[in-house]
């Protein structure tokens, strides 16, 4: 079974399964990019469980509410939109990244800079930020937005699938630039809103907060990736897998020490008496 076809069934029977001969910490993650992050980040006596979405972390959590275990679970999942959904509550053993998801807080962490010395051309580089009076994450952060505008639109009102709604698919053949209006259209057609009026609409009308709030991780991960192939490669093979790669192993562990992600992780170990590494 893949990781991603679990349910809130599958996952309690699972832990179940392995309380029969483990009595440590359990730490709930939503997929398999999250195992390798945490892997070599973990305590000792913690078990990493992948989820296979947020939902199954929030689901089992509750479905466990009653049972001894219940104790020994946090729940680590991206924060997402929740912060604009009215009255949404999570348990008390759910945390979150800071402020949307873990590839947010790698992006603007140390590991931005290894990406680039990993994969682009520094003169190159030096050219675009030059021609566009912004740094190349300023560029990927503010082309995420665009996108994580709509989906905050969609999350809100219709919530169709936009699993298969990339970055990549808008991005002109050769160049690091997006058909926007191309893209509105398309969400449109997927039934985010009715008409392209209306949805620019909404999107204009969503609070003003950090930018980073709007962010999507793997689409600013697909967009980065897409400029170090178009614009910005010094010959090296690239992708988003590649990205994400080095932005997991990137970030200093002593960063990593004080990401407020790293911070919550370490309070909840202390409020169940258990020694901080």
């Amino acid at each position: 079974m893949s990781e991603w076809d679990k349910n809130v069934g599958v996952l309690v029977a699972e832990i179940k399964m392995m309380e029969a001969s483990y009595k440590g910490f359990y730490w709930l993650v939503e997929g398999p990019s999250d195992i390798r992050f945490f892997s070599t980040r973990k305590r000792e006596n913690v078990e990493l469980v992948v989820a296979g979405g947020k939902k199954n972390v929030v689901g089992a959590i509750l479905a466990l509410s009653t049972e001894p275990v219940n104790s020994r679970i946090l729940g680590i999942v991206d924060a997402d939109i929740d912060w604009l959904i009215p009255g949404y509550v999570r348990p008390d053993n759910v945390i979150t990244t800071d402020p949307r998801d873990l590839e947010g807080v790698l992006l603007r962490s140390g590991a931005y800079f290894k990406v680039l010395a990993e994969f682009a051309d520094p003169s190159k580089v030096n050219a675009f930020e030059a021609r566009h009076k912004c740094t190349v994450l300023d560029y990927v952060r503010n082309i995420s937005m665009f996108f994580g505008r709509i989906r905050a639109v969609n999350d809100l009102n219709f919530c169709v699938s936009l699993k298969k709604y990339k970055p990549q698919t808008f991005m002109h053949k050769g160049a690091w630039i997006y058909d926007f209006e191309w893209a509105l259209k398309v969400a449109i057609e997927k039934g985010v809103c009715d008409t392209v009026e209306e949805l620019k609409q909404k999107m204009e009308s969503l609070p003003e907060v950090d930018i980073w709030n709007y962010v999507r991780g793997h689409d600013a991960v697909n967009i980065f990736a897409g400029g170090l192939l178009a614009e910005l490669n010094r010959g090296t093979k690239v992708d988003s897998d590649r990205v994400e790669l080095v932005l997991r192993s990137g970030i200093d562990e002593a960063e990593y020490s004080q990401t407020k992600l790293h911070k919550m992780i370490d309070a909840w170990h202390t409020s169940k008496a258990l020694a901080v590494n």
